[in-house]
């Protein structure tokens, strides 16, 4: 993995931890984690996005 991916990988996601997983998969690590780790990067692409199109949406 490229250093900056890794740096913002460690500072949105982090190392697991089951507090942040749905009740349904605090028994799975692996699912529990993944699912946690793809929906902070689709949140952060989201505001990503919103910030870079932000007055092109507002726009009449």
């Amino acid at each position: 993995m490229y250093p900056a991916m890794e740096e913002l990988y460690q500072y949105f996601v982090g190392h697991p931890n089951p507090r942040h997983w749905p009740e349904e998969l605090q028994d799975s690590p692996v699912l529990g984690h993944g699912q946690y780790a793809f929906s902070e990067g689709l949140r952060l692409g989201f505001l990503l996005a919103v910030e870079c199109m932000g007055p092109e949406l507002l726009r009449p």
